[in-house]
């Protein structure tokens, strides 16, 4: 069926809206779409060539108005194009629209849903695995929301991550982070707007490191991550200053002005949890608050090693990269570029020698 677009209402509990804090007005989730949506390019084409009527808006019916379940890009390209001054603030550009293009905006085709969980399927699986996916903290949104609903009817976790289209084990990962992200903020232990300024919102530092066995025991969470279904509200209350502190370590504090510790996933995650699964190192850091420290009583010689390859390799390019900066004038800068290449030479040789005589069963060479 068609309608008129001037009934449609966007779905303010869209998992996109809700983990970005979209506001109550159609202004606020514009405003929101544009930073998380590519909305200027559908905006062009509509202008230029109508609304392409082919796929039905998905929506639900209160009263003798319509919520966009599925589609909610479509009606703010529409809103926008019928409303320019929508558009002050986001950065787009709402181009002039012809009598004829303006005339398709009028009146579209929905198709008429009762009840949102009958969307599920087919909203999950088009922004899960599909074609249009979401990040992966609406996607968390959209798989607890959509597990904790139906729990109480039998529905369990595999279940959904099935007609989601996606793995158990990553399914679980995204509801189990999300699930303790609810806690944490429920019990202001945590909040996304206070975290330190200057990135984006990180969830897969989350999951990632509630994987790993160190956190989870500093968080009182059963050791094996994969043995049952997740729950809400996961952690223990006396652990939640310990949920607190990760939450830190993991995204900093803007209020505090706390930088995390955690710069990047790989390795930083992996070196807390050494660190939190060492009661001296793990004291250094609550301390402390030093993760380089507190690894420092954990990293193997291996490991400081590979740490001091890849940091020399990363040093190397950026300085490769700033080479024309340097105008021939300074001759301390080359010989410092000579020593480095002769360091890194003796490095790739004594590599090398070490990697044939492993290859040649021999081992690694004994000093004597």
């Amino acid at each position: 069926m068609k309608i008129e677009t001037e009934l449609l209402d966007f779905d303010r509990g869209n998992p996109r809206f809700v983990e970005v804090g979209a506001g109550p007005t159609d202004a606020s989730v514009i405003s929101t779409l544009a930073q998380i949506a590519d909305l200027s390019e559908l905006v062009e084409s509509i202008s230029a060539n109508g609304y392409i009527d082919i796929e039905p808006l998905i929506v639900q019916q209160t009263g003798d108005r319509f919520k966009v379940l599925e589609g909610n890009r479509r009606l703010a390209a529409i809103r926008l194009l019928k409303k320019p001054g929508l558009a002050a603030g986001t950065g787009i550009t709402v181009p002039p629209i012809s009598p004829k293009a303006a005339a398709s905006l009028a009146r579209v085709s929905v198709y008429v849903l009762q009840d949102p969980a009958e969307a599920r399927d087919f909203i999950g699986f088009k922004h899960i695995n599909g074609p249009h996916k979401w990040d992966a903290l609406a996607k968390a949104r959209f798989a607890a929301d959509w597990y904790k609903a139906g729990v109480k009817r039998g529905i369990t976790l595999e279940e959904v991550a099935r007609r989601l289209g996606d793995r158990h084990d990553t399914v679980q990962r995204l509801v189990s982070g999300m699930f303790v992200l609810d806690q944490a903020q429920e019990q202001r232990v945590f909040d996304r707007r206070d975290r330190y300024p200057g990135r984006a919102f990180a969830f897969s530092h989350l999951y990632t490191a509630l994987t790993r066995p160190g956190h989870r025991e500093f968080l009182g969470l059963p050791l094996e991550w994969r043995g049952s279904d997740p729950v809400p509200d996961p952690v223990p209350k006396e652990r939640l200053e310990n949920l607190r502190k990760v939450m830190l370590w993991l995204y900093g504090s803007k209020s505090d002005d706390t930088p995390p510790v955690i710069r990047s996933q790989n390795p930083n995650i992996k070196e807390l949890d050494a660190v939190l699964r060492s009661p001296t190192a793990r004291v250094v850091m609550l301390q402390r608050n030093d993760l380089r420290e507190a690894y420092a009583l954990v990293e193997s010689p291996a490991d400081r090693f590979e740490t001091a390859l890849v940091n020399a390799k990363q040093s190397a390019e950026t300085a490769l990269s700033q080479i024309a900066a340097y105008d021939g004038r300074d001759a301390t800068l080359l010989a410092l570029s000579t020593e480095l290449l002769k360091t890194a030479e003796i490095i790739n040789d004594t590599m090398r020698t070490m990697a044939r005589s492993r290859k040649n069963g021999a081992g690694p060479a004994e000093s004597g």
